[in-house]
This record gives structure tokens, C-alpha cells and sequence, in this order.
């Protein structure tokens, strides 16, 4: 864990964002409205589940992998047990199409983009893991390029070259199919040292695995499918234009979020009992200090160019950079508190963490559908931002009242208190 590895992750990641910021502005000019939020609720969906079926694999990996760097068989059935639960969850989703098209997408969302969407899933999963075996047995840095930076450099190019040559929903699908293809091939020899036998081997892994992954993945993916589930909130709510609107929002808002995954993903793998070592603990609060001013920076950067971009955009629509604005404070405030999430999961309290989103993310979602009912694209992306930083602080709370330890230091977390409540007294002005 050191500043090299965290200074990459943020700058391939603001590289990277710039790119597909670029890339979405222009498809967003060629696209229709409706088009572009096709386009963008059948990527929503498929963004959605890969967690879910992902299981918590990622997690689980990085422990085993910090608690025994010598045991390969742990490593290889954790994988061949996220390969039987994407054979499975593959040939479901494919024979759920009529159904989810009338309940879930209104209509919406033809075979083609569904088709194109579902089939990323098991593709961006095996990124993944093939990611996280390199983060911890390679190059940290190397791992946080490629992975923020390389794949969205082919990724942008093709988006633009597909569209601009058929400007359709299902030709932007299939461009993002290709490239997370192209990306996985890239890194494939991570994922190849650990071969998968048979497919019977597989699902035989993922009965004897199902349990342990869950309790770890379902709060992983809970957190990470909130901004996938308001993307689908908006279009069964206020319609498939204002979902495109919705998912833009939460693409430029998350800029200011990347310093925090940044220091999350270059953490992972010296979290593991950390309660018992006072100096990593104390390079992790020193690296948050730094982060947390990055992430302060973002988000005032984000007030500047909000604007800007809801004049370039082809389909923003009104309060494109309020609820831009609110929803990146949420973002990066809430990430002042440290790797809380990552720590609680890596180390074997991931219950923790289910429980209190059990409880949160209803009451939550019931607001939003409250307020996107009353037409508030504001209202939503406000209270997306509430989530994040409600959730992160209640976790914060609760390490330091049972470990005694706190991940970042407490003057950053009256701060980012502070530059929250500010940055939304400033929205509400208006």
C-alpha cells in the first residue's frame, strides 16, 4: 500500500472517465433520446446483475489470497464455482427475456440489446477476477491502468466508430461487447494458471461454495447495483429519455468517487487483520487525508463543468447539474471514512455490512420512487447521495465501536460532513 499505487488509480482513472465521458457526449449527439436510453438501460441491467452472479468472488479471493498467498486450490474453486453460477444465470436471464421486457423495461428494450447486454455479464465477470488476481499477485498499479484506464481507451474508439457507422441502440451494445471481449483477452494468463476442469467440477463447486459467497456478496452487490437500480427506477418511473439523463448523471458524478476506489482497491490486499498492525493503519488514514482532498477537489470541479455539460449534452434534461452536483458530493463525502466496506467483508464480518443495507436500502428506495413519482430528477440524485454517506458513516460508527480502530482520522470525517452540507445548501438555493 503506498501513494504510487493510489496516484495511479486516481490519474488512469480520471484519463479513463475523461474518455468515455468524451465518448458518451458524442453518442449522445448521434443517438435519439430514446435510443440512448435504451441503449443505456439494457447496459444498467447488465451492470446490475454482474455482482450478483459475481457473488462476492472478487472479496473472497483477495482474502484467500492474503490469508494463505500459497493455496491455489482455494483460489481455483472460488472461480469454478463463479463459473457455474454464470452457466446458470446466462441460460435464465435468456429464457426471462419476455417477461422481463414487459415488467422490468416497459417495453423498451429489444431482443438485440438485451441479447448484447446479457452476454457482457459473464465477460466483465471474468475481467474481474482476472483483475484481482493481478492487483494481488503482479502489479498493483499495472492492475488499476489496465483496468481504469487501457480497457475504456479501446472501449471509447469503438463506442464512437460503431455508432457514428450505425447510429442504433443495439450497435453501442454490441461495441461494448466487443470491447470487454478484447479487454478480457488482454489479461486472460491471470485467470489461466487456475484452469476449470469440467463444468460438472463447477456447479459441484458452487454447492459446496454458495453459502460463504453470498453472505460475502450480497452486500457487494447491493453497494454497487444502487446507481444501476435508480437508472431503472427513472425509466419505469418517469420514462426511458429521462433514464439515459439519470445514467449520465451518475457517469459524471462518480469522478469524484474514484480517488476513494482508488485507495479501496490498492488497500485490499493489506486490510486482512489490520486492527493488529498500527503502522499500516497509520500510511492508510495518511493516504485518506490525501484522498479525501482530491476527492473535495472533484467535486468543486464537478460544480464548474456540470453546466457546462448540460448545454453539450444531447439529451440532458432540466437539473441535469444540480443533481449532478448533490449526487457527486454524496459520493466523494461519504468515502471519508476509509476502506470500511472492504475492511468488514475481507475481514469476516460481510453479515455487518448486509445487515445494515438490509435496513437502509428500502427506506431509501421508497423515497426515491416517492420523488421520482413527483417528476424530481434532483430528488433522486440527492437522495442516492444520502445513501452513500448514511451507510459509510453507520459502518465507520460501528468498526470503531467494536475494533477500537478508526480507518481514516476524525477531523476528515467532520469535513466531509461539513463539504456535504454545504454543497447541498447550495443546490437547494436553487
Amino acid at each position: 500500500m503506498n501513494p504510487r499505487d493510489i496516484y495511479y488509480g486516481v490519474g488512469s482513472n480520471a484519463l479513463g472517465n475523461i474518455l468515455m465521458l468524451g465518448a458518451t457526449v458524442w453518442v449522445t449527439l448521434v443517438l435519439t433520446p430514446a435510443a440512448f436510453g435504451e441503449f443505456r438501460v439494457g447496459s444498467a441491467f447488465a451492470i446490475l446483475l454482474v455482482p450478483y452472479i459475481a457473488c462476492g468472488s472478487e472479496r473472497m479471493i483477495s482474502k484467500l489470497i492474503q490469508s494463505d498467498a500459497t493455496d491455489l486450490n482455494a483460489v481455483a474453486e472460488v472461480i469454478s464455482a463463479v463459473f457455474g453460477m454464470m452457466v446458470i444465470s446466462v441460460v435464465a436471464l435468456a429464457a426471462l427475456y419476455p417477461l422481463l421486457n414487459q415488467v422490468l423495461f416497459d417495453g423498451n428494450v429489444s431482443l438485440a440489446v438485451y441479447a448484447s447486454s446479457i452476454a457482457i455479464i459473464p465477460l466483465t465477470i471474468s475481467y474481474n477476477l482476472a483483475n484481482t488476481i493481478w492487483r494481488h499477485r503482479g502489479s498493483a498499479a499495472s492492475a488499476q491502468v489496465h483496468l481504469n484506464l487501457l480497457q475504456r481507451a479501446l472501449r471509447a474508439p469503438l463506442l464512437i466508430g460503431v455508432a457514428y457507422a450505425w447510429p442504433s441502440a443495439v450497435a453501442a451494445s454490441l461495441a461494448m461487447l466487443i470491447a470487454q471481449a478484447a479487454s478480457l483477452f488482454q489479461i486472460r494468463r491471470n485467470l489461466l494458471c487456475y484452469p476449470i476442469t469440467s463444468l460438472k467440477h463447477c456447479f459441484r463447486a458452487l454447492r459446496a461454495n454458495l453459502g460463504t459467497l453470498a453472505v460475502v456478496g450480497i452486500p457487494v452487490a447491493l453497494m454497487a447495483s444502487v446507481d444501476r437500480l435508480d437508472v431503472l427506477l427513472v425509466n419505469a418511473v418517469m420514462g426511458v429519455a429521462d433514464a439515459g439523463t439519470y445514467d449520465l448523471v451518475f457517469l459524471l458524478s462518480a469522478t469524484a468517487m474514484f480517488p476513494a476506489m482508488a485507495l479501496s482497491k490498492s488497500s485490499e490486499p493489506f486490510l486482512y487483520e489490520i486492527a493488529k498492525h498500527a503502522d499500516l493503519r497509520a500510511r492508510l488514514s495518511k493516504l485518506q487525508t490525501q484522498v479525501f482532498f482530491i476527492s473535495a477537489a472533484a467535486v468543486i470541479g464537478i460544480a464548474v463543468v456540470a453546466p457546462i455539460f448540460a448545454r453539450i449534452l444531447g439529451n440532458a434534461g432540466a437539473g441535469f447539474a444540480e443533481a449532478t452536483l448533490i449526487l457527486s458530493a454524496g459520493l466523494a463525502f461519504s468515502s471519508a471514512h476509509g476502506p470500511v466496506i472492504e475492511y468488514l467483508q475481507i475481514n469476516g464480518r460481510a453479515r455487518v455490512a448486509l445487515a445494515i443495507m438490509a435496513i437502509l436500502l428500502p427506506v431509501f428506495f421508497g423515497l426515491k420512487y416517492v420523488v421520482a413519482d413527483a417528476g424530481s430528477m434532483v430528488g433522486v440524485a440527492a437522495l442516492a447521495g444520502l445513501f452513500y454517506f448514511t451507510f459509510r458513516l453507520v459502518l465507520s460508527l460501528y468498526v470503531v465501536i467494536e475494533d477500537r480502530i478508526y480507518l481514516s482520522r476524525l477531523w476528515v470525517a467532520l469535513g466531509s460532513a461539513i463539504g456535504y452540507l454545504a454543497t447541498a445548501l447550495y443546490v437547494w438555493r436553487f
